[in-house]
């Protein structure tokens, strides 16, 4: 009786911290949006790492393939994704530290981000609001430039951090 007592209590230990583990881990998530989604996540007050990309971007493909590559070492992250390749996003004059847009989508992402100016682009977004962002990428020390959101990136006064910490940072905090 007594080697049954202890099977059973071994066996639903194992359950129980298996069934723990299983519920805590998830693996490294993308979830591309739209402007009409980003949207709606902002109104529901949703915190979350925005990332900015556009097709034919190096920098953008250079943090992407790092990702790839790491992303199994690096659990419980939501990633939302919007691809900015249509918004025909353009200096109006050289030397222009703020961009325009013909497109409808152009235009609400600069009314969100005035000062977007450069991708890749990582925001942090805290019940909804843009909190602040990390710019760019050095693909040697797989970082990006962390600045507010007030004005265009000065780089050589920005802080850099590591991508995966910056992306842990912006995940919502456990309740």
């Amino acid at each position: 009786m007594k080697s049954y007592v202890l099977v059973s209590s071994a066996l639903c230990a194992s359950l129980v911290l298996g069934a723990c583990s299983n519920t805590s881990k998830k693996p490294y998530t993308v979830i591309d949006v739209t402007m009409d989604e980003l949207d709606t996540l902002l109104e529901e007050k949703k915190t979350f790492p925005l990332l900015v990309e556009r097709e034919g971007c190096a920098f953008c493909a250079a943090m992407s393939s790092y990702i790839d590559q790491t992303k199994n070492e690096h659990d419980n992250i939501t990633v939302y994704h919007l691809d900015t390749t249509e918004f025909k996003l353009f200096r109006k004059e050289e030397g222009a530290k703020t961009l325009v847009s013909d497109t409808e989508d152009g235009k609400r992402l600069l009314e969100l981000f005035p000062y977007f100016l450069y991708t890749p682009a990582i925001y942090r977004i805290e019940d909804g609001k843009p909190v602040d962002g990390a710019f760019g990428y050095d693909e040697t020390r797989h970082t990006v430039s962390l600045w507010n959101l007030d004005s265009t990136i000065d780089w050589d006064g920005a802080q850099n951090i590591p991508v995966w910490d910056y992306l842990e940072e912006c995940q919502p905090k456990a309740q």
